[in-house]
């Protein structure tokens, strides 16, 4: 019992100084809270120097107005932390495509983009780089400025921001390469630079960026080959490599731990070789343009929830494998040769899945054999189109209920002699 009492005792005699502790430590939070807060506002004001703005629209941000969590594009925490800074333009420079919109965009035949943004008129347009003070913003979680007219490389800082989860530049005119040290973003989960001026190769430091769900690199200058690294990002939704200057072929390590794939898109590359098999383990996959030099797989064939295949732009020699037929989901099938040529159609939720045409020509494949008969009895085909290709045979007799059937294109081949069935 004496013990307890002198317990009791001194906590009597040091209760203030418990007080005075407790009360410093809090003030000293305070204190970090409010500088974190100044130093974001510095860091913003900074980036507003670094550009011009005709629009005005950061014509909020200025030192005048305190709380610049109310400023335009900004989203802060409960302690005036910044935690995301969206601003979308109405167009950009574009990379090496010429002037660049969202509305072009909107346009583009990349199917099922979980990244496609719904385009609305505007002429928000900030041009200039980016400044390295954007690192300040230490509690950034989100750094979105796609369809500006940014240029210059991406600071060495951004690629050291821990907390950052999506970086989207797309639709810039942002050059030079990919670091070859991330730093700090070990909790990215979009990268989007789609449609810049980005150059060199994938380095392999990408690979530390583990919680990656989408990256889109398409539309750039990138060469080299495809890594096989990206296999190991077992998050990874969409991928997104068109139209750059990659070659090679593509790895089978792709489709390691592909489970969560929806939309590899590699297409207008210079690849060669086939599409891996592989690419059978990716059960979740949705979309598929491969095309530039692709064999298929009968593998593909397992893919249930496969709804667009484009394989078109191709030499092929092989076979299209009746083992198609399984994907019960498929409802696209692209062979044709040019990306312009592409019929437009809307699925079922109304939006547009491919690209208007004014131009028919060069629509040329190398296929071998017949159109297997498996592929007319899928219960979603929407469209085949494959004009003028070397296809021998006869056309499949029997096309299934084809409920759902809007465009059928087999003109100008040998399997167009033996006559049309009837549906």
């Amino acid at each position: 019992m004496g013990r307890c009492s002198s317990v009791i005792k001194w906590y009597h005699l040091h209760k203030p100084l418990q007080v005075f502790l407790l009360v410093w430590v809090f003030s000293l939070a305070h204190a970090d809270v409010v500088l974190g807060a100044d130093s974001d506002k510095s860091a913003l004001l900074q980036l507003k120097s670094s550009v011009s703005d005709p629009s005005g629209v950061l014509a909020s941000w200025n030192s005048s107005n305190s709380d610049q969590c109310s400023w335009f594009g900004v989203t802060c925490d409960s302690n005036s932390r910044v935690l995301a800074l969206n601003i979308t333009g109405g167009g950009g420079g574009g990379g090496n495509s010429g002037s660049f919109s969202c509305a072009k965009y909107a346009q583009f035949p990349l199917f099922g983009s979980e990244i496609r943004r719904t385009c609305v008129s505007s002429n928000v347009k900030l041009v200039g780089v980016l400044p390295p003070e954007i690192a300040k913003l230490t509690e950034l979680k989100v750094l979105s400025l796609p369809f500006n007219d940014l240029s210059g490389e991406i600071p060495i800082e951004i690629w050291g921001m821990e907390k950052l989860e999506v970086l989207d530049l797309e639709g810039n005119s942002v050059t030079g390469s990919l670091p070859s040290h991330f730093g700090g973003l070990r909790n990215l989960r979009v990268l989007n630079l789609g449609f810049n001026e980005i150059s060199r190769e994938i380095p392999h430091s990408l690979s530390d960026c583990m919680s990656l769900q989408v990256l889109n690199l398409a539309g750039n200058q990138l060469n080299g080959s495809i890594p096989g690294f990206l296999g190991g990002f077992r998050d990874l939704r969409g991928l997104y490599l068109s139209f750059n200057r990659l070659n090679g072929s593509v790895s089978n390590e792709i489709g390691d731990n592909c489970g969560k794939l929806e939309h590899p898109q590699l297409s207008g590359n210079f690849l060669v070789g086939g599409i891996p098999s592989s690419f059978g383990n990716c059960c979740g996959l949705r979309s598929l343009l491969l095309y530039s030099n692709m064999v298929i797989p009968v593998e593909l064939g397992q893919l249930k929830k496969l709804e667009v295949l484009d394989i078109s732009r191709n030499s092929l020699s092989g076979s299209i494998p009746p083992e198609l037929g399984n994907c019960s989901k498929l409802s696209v099938i692209v062979l044709l040769n040019l990306l312009d040529s592409l019929p437009k159609v809307t699925n079922s939720e109304g939006n547009s899945s491919l690209g208007q045409s004014s131009s028919t020509n060069d629509e040329f494949n190398y296929f071998e054999g017949a159109i297997p008969e498996e592929i007319m009895k899928l219960p979603e085909l929407r469209v085949i189109w494959a004009p003028r290709a070397t296809l021998e045979g006869k056309l499949p007799s029997i096309w299934g209920v084809c409920d759902n059937l809007q465009m059928v294109n087999f003109a100008d081949h040998r399997a167009m002699d033996q006559g049309i069935p009837s549906m």
